[in-house]
């Protein structure tokens, strides 16, 4: 059998990216989603964690922060082996950001994609990991809301269910007052899809079918346009014709409409630690292991590059943390807070300061001194698409459109290109589910995760910017998607045959055709242009 192709799982920082964040250094990018962007960050004695960066229509949103800031100190609560726990914290400040210990395995959604379903003798040891988390989450008074594969992650020694509790932060935000979808469709209960009271019963209903993944890579509810999914989970009976016989009993109790019939946390565990092998290779079972050695090459502790700035906090700035325990965490700490609900300020000494002072001056010095040669260490090979002559757009942005983003180029140099210039078109880019590609990359490649210019999940499809849908009768070039003043976020029901125009945060400007749909994969045709992404 042909051998998987991995992709390095640390992606480096890109232009705009913070050299810090609260404190911590940042190493690398791990992925983003709905709610924001993680990075891989150090704490001052080498310890990793993972920090989740709130996105800005969300920290603008006063309702949301309220929220967050609940969900988080309940978070802290949670301390168990199967879960990752929250280390810090920021929730005034002007971006909000979370801070968990860095677990370095892939996503249940990843892995499955990537090599199908796990081996029947590893389910017993996924679902009672899985099981055991969600006890201490609902111990805790917290219900995840968005337990779903791409929010288990595999780790050697059993899963961790992570960002627990944090999606009913979003749950009153313009975007869903609007009538946008928090959490996957797939893995709703029917009562979550009413609208209805959310309880730990809503968690098992996402067990289950999580669990039915697993052991699939299917849904028990089909595939297809999210509404339909959705409408089937509310009306129909689930599809288990796939289940393995010893599972199906209760996954079956798990997706009943009614949450009184579902069994409770400690019916799961015990009826999945029953069932759990007592030969040690059932976990981490081989594809596991085999995804787990590229978390091996861990990321270098300096930056790829000089930083180009701080990363916005509070009125505090924080300046060391303790070393976080390698052991299991004690009893959870507040998030630390000023007099004026921002982070505590933990002073560094006025020499320490002043070296670091003459240390930065030194090095740009040394930038500016180099010329050329610190140029040609950050960029990247020229694409190897035909480059148009430019093509200008003088024109102000329409009413009502967000600020222009600097332009950028497109190779990593720093000479950028005008806006309007056509930096070439791509043909017939098939992108997993769970995968993203970046528009500034040749071959356009797509790599595994959800932290791209270009993202699909499964019928959804969003990226670090915005998008545009171009409707029909419009042409689809840059004049359009420059005009355009109709953004959003994410779409969870594209469709065959559509153009968008996608708006990234590194200040690029693509138009993606449909030219197919699946639930696994997606193909399309590329145009990209310099923006201004507005």
């Amino acid at each position: 059998m042909e051998a998987r192709v991995r992709q390095p799982v640390y992606e480096p920082l890109a232009q705009g990216d913070p050299p810090e964040i609260g404190g911590y250094r940042i190493l690398a990018r791990l992925g983003a989603g709905g709610m924001g962007r993680v990075f891989l960050g150090s704490t001052q004695s080498g310890r990793h964690l993972a920090i989740k960066v709130v996105r800005p229509e969300f920290a603008d949103d006063p309702e949301f922060r309220r929220r967050f800031a609940q969900e988080v100190v309940a978070a802290q609560r949670v301390q168990n082996l199967y879960t990752a726990p929250v280390i810090d914290a920021d929730l005034n400040g002007p971006v909000p950001w979370l801070a968990t210990a860095h677990i370095p395995g892939p996503s249940l959604a990843a892995e499955v994609a990537g090599s199908g379903p796990l081996p029947r003798t590893a389910l017993p040891v996924l679902g009672a990991g899985i099981a055991e988390a969600l006890q201490a989450i609902h111990r805790a008074g917290v219900v995840h809301r968005d337990l779903k594969p791409s929010n288990v992650l595999l780790a050697g020694d059993g899963p961790r269910v992570i960002d627990f509790g944090i999606a009913r932060a979003a749950d009153a935000t313009p975007l869903t007052r609007t009538g946008g979808v928090v959490g996957s469709p797939q893995f709703m209960a029917p009562e979550q899809v009413r609208g209805g009271e959310s309880g730990p019963a809503l968690d098992v209903f996402a067990f289950g079918a999580l669990l039915y993944f697993a052991a699939t890579a299917r849904s028990p509810f089909g595939e297809g346009n999210p509404q339909a999914v959705m409408f089937r989970i509310v009306q129909e009976e689930p599809r288990l014709d796939e289940c393995p016989d010893e599972l199906r009993p209760l996954i079956e109790r798990c997706l009943d409409k009614d949450p009184e019939n579902r069994p409770s946390d400690d019916e799961l565990l015990d009826e999945l630690s029953g069932m759990r092998a007592d030969d040690p290779a059932a976990w981490p079972p081989e594809p596991v292991t085999e995804s787990l050695r590229a978390y091996a090459a861990v990321p270098p502790t300096a930056p790829p590059r000089p930083p180009t700035g701080a990363f916005p906090t509070g009125p505090h700035t924080t300046g060391s943390h303790p070393p976080v325990p390698a052991g299991p965490p004690g009893p959870p700490q507040p998030p630390r807070q000023g007099g004026d609900g921002g982070r505590v300020l933990l002073l560094v000494g006025g020499g320490v300061l002043a070296l670091l002072l003459v240390f930065t001056l030194i090095l740009v010095a040394t930038r500016n001194g180099d010329g050329d040669r610190g140029n040609a260490s950050e960029g990247g090979a020229s694409p190897t698409a035909a480059v148009p002559a430019a093509t200008q757009q003088q024109n102000e942005p329409p009413a009502g459109s967000p600020a222009p983003s600097a332009p950028v180029s497109p190779t990593g140099g720093d000479t950028p290109k005008p806006p309007g210039t056509f930096l070439g078109e791509y043909k017939g880019i098939d992108i997993t589910d769970g995968y993203y590609i970046d528009f500034t990359d040749d071959p356009k490649r797509p790599k595994e995760g959800a932290d791209g210019d270009l993202n699909y999940d499964s019928y959804q499809i969003n990226g670090n910017g915005k998008l545009g849908l171009i409707g029909e009768g419009e042409a689809a070039n840059y004049k359009t998607c420059h005009a355009n003043t109709k953004y959003q976020d994410a779409t969870y029901d594209p469709e065959k045959g559509q153009s968008w125009c996608v708006y990234t945060d590194g200040g690029l400007l693509g138009i993606i055709h449909i030219r197919a749909l699946e639930h696994r994969y997606m193909t399309i045709d590329l145009k990209v242009w310099q923006g201004p992404a507005d």
